[in-house]
């Protein structure tokens, strides 16, 4: 579900903002075969480079997001999607990015995950709330920060972020997270529980392989008594 709330968020800024070539994305080893992790389709015929910090598939180059190669100015469009919470100093990646996105009207677009289990590729390091993705773009001219889920703690984060000109659109309107955030407030047929939401199908399998655990801790402490 994260990856493909994430590639309709890019698909909608495709079509409703002007993206500035090279397109550059930081993270882009397709690690999730199951997921639609490549972008390029949605910039198709435009000048695309994937970075990653290791080769692998969807890697066209490599890349430490604490110290990137690129001049500065030179990334036209620059896309980092759930990476940051994988780099173990992203104060420095936010830093990077700001240096390498073109002065003339370039754009940053990031991504990262809060209430998320751990996970590797191959470290997990941080976890952001909306103020520390801000800190991240602060020295961008524009910067926009919307989340999905409980707003006291979402599941994801967004950040979008210009230079040399105004955005023009906030990420909260854009349809894909309007209508996920819609669709996670309404929770339709669901229970809500505290930030999730779940299926009684689903709970009744919880409460399946748990409730029998509860009863024998239940009779053990009231035969203690």
């Amino acid at each position: 579900m994260a990856h493909e709330l994430i590639y309709s968020v890019v698909s909608d800024l495709v079509q409703r903002l002007e993206l500035r070539e090279p397109i550059v994305e930081f993270g882009s080893m397709q690690v999730e075969e199951e997921q639609p992790g490549d972008l390029r389709p949605l910039f198709a015929g435009r000048h695309f480079i994937g970075t990653d910090f290791r080769e692998g598939k969807g890697v066209d180059r490599t890349e430490d997001l604490r110290k990137l190669t690129f001049a500065d100015g030179e990334v036209g469009t620059a896309v980092c999607l759930d990476t940051l919470e994988h780099v173990a100093d992203p104060i420095a990646a936010g830093r990077e990015l700001t240096r390498v996105v073109s002065p003339n009207g370039g754009i940053c677009l990031i991504s990262s995950v809060m209430l998320m289990p751990i996970h590797g590729y191959p470290s997990d390091y941080w976890r952001f709330t909306p103020e520390g993705v801000r800190v991240l773009l602060a020295d961008f001219d524009d910067v926009d920060v919307a989340t999905m889920g409980d707003p006291t703690i979402p599941f994801w984060l967004f950040g979008l972020a210009s230079k040399g000109r105004q955005l023009g659109l906030r990420l909260a309107q854009l349809p894909s997270l309007a209508d996920s955030q819609r669709r996670y407030e309404e929770a339709d047929g669901m229970l809500t529980i505290g930030p999730f939401r779940t299926g009684l199908r689903e709970l009744g399998g919880e409460l399946r392989m748990q409730l029998p655990r509860i009863v024998r801790q239940r009779a053990a402490r009231l035969s203690r008594r």
